[in-house]
């Protein structure tokens, strides 16, 4: 009887650890959708030119995660604003806020002036994770700063590429990207596209980009400057009245702010003018970049229609293949049954 209550209370225990567990385990895996995070958002600003490479000016455009294949993928615009004639190239790999254990990270696409990089195995309990982005330089242009440093410090010193060692020139550039999973996009549709895909999404986002910058001048920059004209002319128009009731001297100080006001609406103008011509650069870039993508849709259209016009193509072929084969079938069996009746013809006169 001891033996029995002695197991049921192990059972009793047992099943109480088990479900203590399990609350802790679902506690731990889920809390991020439902438990609040107060600590400061450690997240890279989005669309802000990221300093830090002396020939390359990044800016983040994009970041998204898929929790269901841990797949990340983050969008940079890229822009050569160094002296180097050769562009550089870009290795990758990202880690998590206090942790050793290295992500692989591999650039999937990249154009004249965007780079996608896929981040894999990313854990769906991630919090903070950093793209670290290493800038690598042309090996002749480095050797060649080298050459010219040495020759400037030690005057007329022949210096040959042969006499310089790796470890002579400066160590590649790192910037770190940081993503706060309260600011990464989650898209459980994310995984790798092709190039056509990408560079569709580049002209798309490309596009997006323009027409905000359309809409900021047209909206808020000009508006502005609009005010400012209306102000500093009532302003003007309220000191002329003054100096009807001024001495000599205090109309001279007068004059003079009303010149200043003067050139303050020149330069708002000229201002404007300024913005207006952005606007149509912009507008005309953006027209451009709807083109591209037009024909980019178009020719994957066009794929599509050469991809279903050989099926079609194949489909008759086979089709064509079997009616002849139906045909010479059909001859062969009424030759076949010509020759028996010859035959039994022939066996009857013989008779």
């Amino acid at each position: 009887m001891k033996n029995k209550l002695n197991r049921g209370r192990e059972n009793k225990t047992y099943i109480s650890l088990l479900l203590v567990a399990g609350l802790a385990f679902g506690v731990f895996f889920t809390s991020k959708t439902w438990m609040y995070d107060d600590s400061a958002i450690a997240q890279t600003s989005f669309n802000e030119s990221i300093n830090g490479l002396s020939q390359t000016t990044l800016t983040l455009r994009d970041w998204e995660y898929n929790p269901k294949n841990k797949l990340m993928e983050v969008t940079l615009e890229r822009n050569h604003t160094g002296t180097d004639a050769v562009e550089p190239t870009f290795s990758f790999y990202a880690k998590e806020q206090h942790a050793s254990q290295k992500y692989h990270a591999e650039l999937v696409y990249q154009s004249d002036n965007n780079m996608v990089v896929q981040i894999e195995d990313v854990p769906e309990s991630f919090q903070v994770i950093g793209l670290f982005v290493t800038e690598h330089r042309d090996q002749n242009i480095l050797k060649q700063e080298y050459k010219k440093q040495l020759e400037s410090k030690d005057g007329e010193t022949t210096v040959t590429d042969q006499d310089i060692q790796e470890s002579d020139l400066p160590e590649p550039e790192q910037v770190i990207i940081v993503g706060d999973y309260r600011k990464i996009d989650t898209n459980q549709s994310l995984v790798t596209k092709t190039d056509k895909g990408y560079k569709k999404e580049s002209i798309m986002a490309d596009m997006e980009h323009t027409k905000q910058e359309i809409n900021t001048i047209i909206e808020e920059d000009i508006p502005f400057q609009e005010d400012l004209i209306t102000t500093l002319k009532e302003e003007k128009k309220s000191l002329e009245q003054d100096m009807a009731f001024e001495t000599k001297e205090e109309q001279a100080d007068t004059k003079r702010e009303i010149e200043q006001k003067d050139k303050a609406i020149e330069e708002a103008k000229s201002e404007i003018e300024k913005l207006k011509k952005t606007v149509k650069e912009l507008q005309d870039k953006y027209q451009n970049r709807e083109e591209e993508l037009n024909a980019l849709t178009q020719n994957n259209d066009a794929n599509k229609q050469q991809e279903h016009d050989k099926v079609d193509a194949d489909h008759a072929t086979n089709d064509q293949q079997a009616a002849n084969k139906n045909k010479q079938d059909k001859r062969n069996n009424s030759s076949t049954k010509s020759s028996n009746d010859k035959k039994k013809t022939d066996k009857k006169n013989d008779d």
